[in-house]
């Protein structure tokens, strides 16, 4: 275990709201799980074994574990500073959960059935999980948790949709699966003819599955999603073959993903593989060309061209990571974003 200390580059301004970059001499890994608790806690993961947390806000502590050197840890769910849940992707799928703020793992499921490729999981509450995998036999591979995490199993649905030719998920942030309320839970997909939603009110008994005005085809559609509740939410992705392609990228729905309307003007700058709610109001997405916020998801405003996989927000704070170790910290300000827009 490695203690980690903060040094902040220049900082990137957009009016009272500010990125500060990370320099990590430590980690050079990849890091697309990331989780925040609050405002002073978080965790994140990623290739080579490596998780990392921060329990203040200001310092980093690294945890590389050599049995975890091949795996890539592409999502972390946390419920404190102690307990936390990690998900490997790749061709198989393992998952560890700590309970001692993760000097120790115990691995919790494992499935090396072929064509097994896990995009995410999310949570409920602190007892109830569901996490999915790319289809096998042409549907989606979901799998649920009724004990924080510490088992798994299938979950066996009555009615779950069949995939289309080509459509999967994207384990691009751990972000195309989000909870929300006390028992629905949205999975969008993509690579198919159509970017679909699938979603069960139900913690996964029964689904129902919309179609998006995301583009579709191979490497297009949904990456990542973020709801405010039931009604109201967003989708976002593009192409992460062509990152500044941002036509058909991000679309918002009212009704609970039954319909979807396109953002055509002022769509966030490209290709996006994370977008997160802060909780109160604002918007933040982030891809290979920069980070944008938005107040509603309609306009968004470029704040930087520094690339990052993924992103959270709780409050005023979040965090943004990377490739080869890059980590930033985001401060919003949300009066003068709301001045802003409405300009």
């Amino acid at each position: 275990m490695k203690a980690l200390f903060l040094i902040l580059f220049p900082i990137v301004l957009f009016g009272q709201n500010r990125v500060e970059p990370i320099n990590d001499n430590i980690n050079r890994t990849s890091m697309r799980g990331l989780f925040s608790v609050d405002a002073t806690i978080a965790w994140a993961s990623g290739t080579g074994g490596v998780i990392m947390k921060t329990t203040d806000g200001i310092n980093w502590v690294s945890y590389k574990k050599s049995e975890f050197e091949k795996l890539d840890f592409r999502d972390i769910h946390a419920f404190n500073k102690k307990k936390a849940i990690i998900m490997s992707s790749g061709d198989g799928c393992e998952i560890y959960k700590t309970k001692n703020g993760g000097k120790k793992w115990k691995k919790v499921y494992e499935n090396n059935q072929k064509g097994i490729f896990f995009d995410g999981m999310d949570f409920w509450d602190d007892v109830n999980g569901i996490a999915f995998s790319d289809p096998i036999n042409k549907q989606l591979y979901i799998i649920e948790t009724n004990d924080g995490g510490s088992s798994w199993h299938k979950l066996e649905s009555v009615n779950l949709p069949k995939t289309l030719k080509g459509e999967a998920g994207f384990a691009a942030s751990g972000t195309g699966i989000v909870c929300i309320g006390d028992s629905t839970v949205f999975i969008g997909t993509g690579g198919g003819k159509k970017a679909r939603v699938f979603k069960s009110t139900n913690r996964g008994k029964t689904w129902q599955v919309y179609e998006t005005p995301l583009r579709g085809g191979e490497g297009n559609g949904i990456y990542s999603m973020a709801f405010v509740n039931e009604k109201n939410g967003i989708v976002i992705g593009g192409n992460y073959l062509d990152s500044t392609y941002t036509d058909s990228i991000c679309a918002i729905t009212n009704d609970g993903g039954a319909t979807w309307r396109l953002i055509s003007k002022k769509p966030p700058q490209g290709y996006r593989s994370c977008i997160t709610y802060n909780g109160q109001g604002i918007f933040i997405s982030c891809g290979r060309t920069g980070v944008d916020i938005s107040t509603d998801g309609k306009k968004w405003k470029h704040v930087t061209d520094d690339a990052y996989y993924s992103c959270v927000a709780n409050g005023d704070i979040g965090w943004l990571t990377g490739r080869s170790g890059k980590m930033a910290q985001l401060f919003i300000k949300r009066e003068f974003l709301l001045q802003y827009f409405s300009n």
